[in-house]
Order: structure tokens, then C-alpha cells, then sequence
């Protein structure tokens, strides 16, 4: 039941994150900015990753705390194969005195059609809650449409630190 849950909210983790991709979007950039992208991520002390069962994809985030509860880092999807989707900056911030103990998280991606809000518990070891898509869009009549009536699409996370190693690992090699 668990996984079922946890494959489900995933799965429209990625779905609305890939909802509206522009098709220029969607091409790949150089692959070595995108190892350096998944090296920063790799090197951030707060990993958390998913997989999503609609297309296999990947979630991961990066992050390292800064002074006075903010956080900052990366975010990256993957596909099955393991290309990356997109990247984008995280910034945000957590209640509490240290993240070894459960907190409130919020944080902030920001992605070029789009900006994606995360807000729930966190720990070291797992994050969780609602998310939230605003789209920015770039013709003058969507943005006085956005301004009048905001359209943000809402749904759940959860993202562990145990999921990394499982989601930085090819298809072909897991059990």
C-alpha cells in the first residue's frame, strides 16, 4: 500500500512537472554541464531522490543548509535512461533548530516556464508534503490572465535520502 502511494504521488510529481515543457525545452543541453549539475548534487550533505513509475523518471534534489534556517541547492529530473530532463536552482528555508530532527520545509525551484513550491516535513533523511506548479507565462494576455485568476496546480512529494542511490543507478543494473 505504501509503495503504491508512494509510486502514485510520484508519478504526478513528474507528470506535472512535465506538463507544458517547451519542445525547445525538452533537447538536451551539453552533457558536461549536466554532469557538472549532477556532480553539484552529489556533493550537497542533503540528498533526496524518487522514482516515478509513468516513464521511469528520476527526481533529485540537493541541498546544503545556510545561516539562519535557508537552504540552497539544485533539482534534476531524469528519464529511464537516465537523460537528464531539466534542472533548475532551489532556495528555501526550514523551521526548527536542525534538520536530524522533523521541521518544516519549504522550498522554492525555479524552473524556465516554471516554478515549483515544495511544503511539508523534512529531516535529513526524507521530505514530504504538498506541491505546488505556478507557470509564468510570457505573452502579455497569459499574464494579466495569471495575475487576474492564478492557476497553480497542486499535488504531494516524497522524496528520501535512501531513494538516491536507487535513482542515480541505470534500469539495466537494478534488481
Amino acid at each position: 500500500m505504501t509503495r503504491f502511494f508512494i509510486a502514485s504521488a510520484l508519478g504526478a510529481f513528474t507528470v506535472l512537472l512535465a506538463q507544458n515543457l517547451p519542445a525547445h525545452a525538452a533537447q538536451n543541453p551539453p552533457a558536461n554541464a549536466d554532469q557538472a549539475t549532477f556532480d553539484r548534487l552529489a556533493a550537497e550533505p542533503l540528498r533526496y531522490a524518487g522514482l516515478s513509475s509513468p516513464g521511469n523518471a528520476r527526481i533529485l534534489l540537493g541541498l546544503h543548509p545556510t545561516a539562519q534556517g535557508g537552504l540552497e541547492g539544485e533539482m534534476m529530473q531524469l528519464d529511464a535512461t537516465m537523460r537528464p530532463q531539466f534542472a533548475g536552482p532551489a532556495k528555501g528555508h526550514f523551521t526548527g533548530t536542525a534538520l536530524h530532527q522533523t521541521a518544516r520545509c519549504t522550498v522554492s525551484i525555479t524552473l524556465p516556464e516554471r516554478d515549483l513550491l515544495l511544503d511539508g516535513p523534512c529531516s535529513d533523511s526524507q521530505m514530504s508534503g504538498a506541491l505546488s506548479v505556478h507557470q509564468r507565462p510570457s505573452q502579455l494576455w497569459s499574464q494579466v490572465s495569471q495575475f487576474i485568476s492564478p492557476d497553480p496546480t497542486l499535488s504531494q512529494y516524497w522524496l528520501t535520502r535512501q531513494a538516491w542511490q536507487q535513482a542515480t543507478t541505470p534500469s539495466a543494473t537494478r534488481p
